[in-house]
């Protein structure tokens, strides 16, 4: 019996699980200029280029109009890890990646999604640019 109330006691104790939150959120035009990296090669998967828009933006100053601050892929160390936050998010819907390719370019709204500030996945959404 006393081994009950102690573990009930120590359960009441556990701190509660973090909650998956919005770290960060930005708006981005994904145009041709994110189609390809600095050293020429053309990108195709949408996180990729979620990494260039990124580079663009934070490294090379190259902003395209509609592009916003996301205040977490300045550095190129987090920056590296947009594809894999990408591909562990829900994806975004097929007609945007078909814009970008196509050379149409898309408005996106762009959330990293974490826990205690450390992201764990980036979901795309349409834009209302």
């Amino acid at each position: 019996m006393k081994s009950l109330v102690l573990a009930a006691a120590l359960a009441m104790l556990a701190p509660p699980a973090l909650a998956q939150e919005v770290i960060t959120s930005y708006a981005a035009w994904l145009s041709p200029n994110d189609m390809v990296n600095s050293r020429g090669v053309r990108l195709s998967g949408i996180g990729a280029i979620l990494q260039q828009d990124r580079a663009n933006f934070h490294r090379f100053g190259r902003r395209d109009e509609g592009d916003g601050g996301d205040g977490l892929f300045a550095s190129r160390d987090m920056r590296a890890r947009i594809p894999d936050l990408y591909a562990r998010g829900p994806g975004a819907p097929a007609y945007i990646l078909d814009d970008i390719r196509s050379g149409r370019g898309h408005y996106v709204w762009v959330r990293v999604i974490g826990r205690a500030g450390r992201p764990d996945y980036i979901e795309v959404h349409e834009g209302a640019g």
